[in-house]
C-alpha cells in the first residue's frame, strides 16, 4: 500500500524531516550514538538536522551501513533487515586510491579532538584549505566520513578520497587540482554594484542572537523569495555554518566583510 510507504525511513531522508513527522524517534538517535546528542537542544533540531540525511548521520555516529535505518523502521512497527545505502555514487570509501595519494603533502589537520569536545572545525578546515598549493594535498583525521564537505572543496578545486583507518577515524584526502588538470566547478560571474543595490529583501541579525537563531532567520527570509531573486543580509559576524550550508547546496553567494562586527552576505535564491 502507498500509505505504508509514506510511514517508512528511507536512508535519503533528512533527519530534520525525520524529527518532524515523528519526534518520538529522537530517542533512537539519542541511544544510537553519542554523536547525536546535540539533537537534545530544541534550537539545534530546527536547522543543524537539515543539513544531513539520515544515511550521512550513520555514517558521523560510526554507524554500519543500514543500521540505524533499521533501528528507526523497527520504532515504527516497521521490521526490515539492514540494506545498503541508497545515496551510491556519495561516499568514497569504495573508490580505488587514486594516483594523485602520492602528491605533496601541503597540510595536515586533525579535527577529531574539536568534534569530540562538540565543537565546530569547518573554519579550521577552510583556513588549512587556504595553504595548500595547487598540486599539493590537504589530509583531514576525522570520526566521520566528511561527505558534505566533498562540494565545499569542490567548488576550490579539490579532488577528493577518503580511507577508514579504525573505529570512528576516517582520513580525508584533498588534492587541489593545478594548470591543465580536469577544471573545477565553474565559477559564477560577481554580483553587480546594482545587485548589492536593489536586493529583493533584506534581514539583519543581532549582536546578541545565539546560534541557531541567525541561521534560522536568513532561511525563513530566503524562503520567502522567488528563484533568481536576492536577499541581503545585514551580520555581525561571518556567519560559518551558513556559509557552508550555501556551499553544500550550491546556492550562489557574496560576502562583503565592512569592518569590525559588519559583514553583508547577498544570496541568490536558486
Amino acid at each position: 500500500m502507498a500509505g505504508e510507504d509514506r510511514e517508512k525511513v528511507t536512508p535519503e531522508m533528512k533527519v530534520g524531516e525525520v524529527l518532524r513527522r515523528w519526534p518520538h524517534l529522537l530517542e533512537v538517535f539519542l541511544e544510537a550514538s553519542p554523536a547525536f546528542q546535540k539533537l537534545k537542544n530544541p534550537l539545534l533540531r530546527r536547522t543543524m538536522p537539515n543539513l544531513v540525511t539520515v544515511a550521512q548521520a550513520e555514517r558521523m555516529g560510526g554507524l554500519e551501513p543500514g543500521t540505524l535505518v533499521a533501528r528507526l523502521n523497527r520504532a515504527l512497527g516497521v521490521e526490515e533487515l539492514p540494506q545498503a545505502l541508497s545515496e551510491e555514487g556519495e561516499s568514497l570509501l569504495q573508490a580505488p586510491p587514486p594516483s594523485w595519494l602520492s602528491a605533496p603533502l601541503g597540510f595536515h589537520l586533525d579535527v577529531r579532538p574539536i568534534l569530540e569536545a562538540g565543537g565546530e572545525p569547518f573554519q579550521a578546515i577552510m583556513a588549512a584549505a587556504k595553504e595548500v598549493k595547487p598540486g599539493e594535498r590537504l589530509v583531514l583525521e576525522v570520526l566521520f566520513e566528511p561527505i558534505p564537505l566533498y562540494k565545499v572543496l569542490a567548488k576550490q578545486g579539490f579532488l577528493a578520497w577518503c580511507e577508514r583507518v579504525g573505529e570512528r577515524h576516517y582520513r580525508a584526502h584533498f588534492y587541489r587540482k593545478g594548470q591543465g588538470e580536469e577544471a573545477g566547478v565553474p565559477q559564477e560571474a560577481p554580483f553587480t554594484e546594482e545587485a548589492w543595490a536593489n536586493p529583493h529583501k533584506e534581514v539583519t541579525i543581532e549582536p546578541h542572537w545565539e546560534p541557531p537563531l541567525p541561521m534560522q532567520a536568513v532561511l525563513e527570509a530566503l524562503a520567502e523569495l522567488k528563484p533568481g531573486q536576492r536577499l541581503l543580509v545585514h551580520h555581525v559576524r561571518r556567519p560559518i555554518h551558513l556559509l557552508a550550508r550555501l556551499e553544500e547546496e550550491g546556492v550562489r553567494y557574496a560576502l562583503k566583510d565592512l569592518g569590525p562586527g559588519r559583514v553583508e552576505i547577498l544570496i541568490e535564491k536558486p
